[in-house]
């Protein structure tokens, strides 16, 4: 089965959880890995199209121990993705989550988690893989399927 596409030039929530993960663990601050179903109500017509829905499996943010007790941070979206979507950019404060907003800068829904998959020291592949094969098999099934999010999401906001 192709696995999804994650290379040095691009990246999904899942590789950006992972980096953010490695990275405070290199500074020795415990991570682990989250994982969550959310459904995108923003997400671009081809990227919805494409998979078939608008909920994105295994949704991945990266949790830090941090005095005593766990928090998250989600380090999905930059700063230009934020711009495109109307959303405003997540704050990371060290005691309190920061998880996907519910609502864009204009009130309309953007993130809604449906589905928690806990947590995990490393990724849990081989669950992701047949997952997404079961959820999404367009999408799976077209291994050089790539696009840019961003000019997506700056097309679809303009009509």
């Amino acid at each position: 089965m192709p696995r999804p596409c994650w290379n040095a030039a691009a990246g999904f929530c899942i590789a950006k959880a992972v980096v953010l993960a490695a990275g405070a663990r290199a500074c020795g601050i415990p991570a682990r890995l989250g994982f969550a179903d959310v459904r995108n109500h923003l997400t671009t017509e081809r990227l919805r199209s494409q998979m078939g829905t608008d909920v994105f499996a295994f949704h991945g943010f990266t949790e830090l121990h941090l005095d005593g007790r766990w928090v998250k941070a989600t380090p999905t979206f930059n700063q230009s993705l934020c711009d495109r979507f109307g959303v405003k950019p997540l704050q990371f404060d060290g005691q309190t989550d920061s998880v996907l907003h519910p609502f864009d800068s204009a009130g309309q829904r953007h993130m809604e988690y449906i589905r928690d998959r806990g947590t995990h020291i490393d990724v849990p592949i081989d669950e992701i893989r047949a997952v997404f094969a079961e959820h999404y098999p367009g999408l799976v099934a077209e291994p050089g399927a790539e696009g840019d999010f961003e000019r997506e999401a700056e097309r679809d906001r303009q009509c």
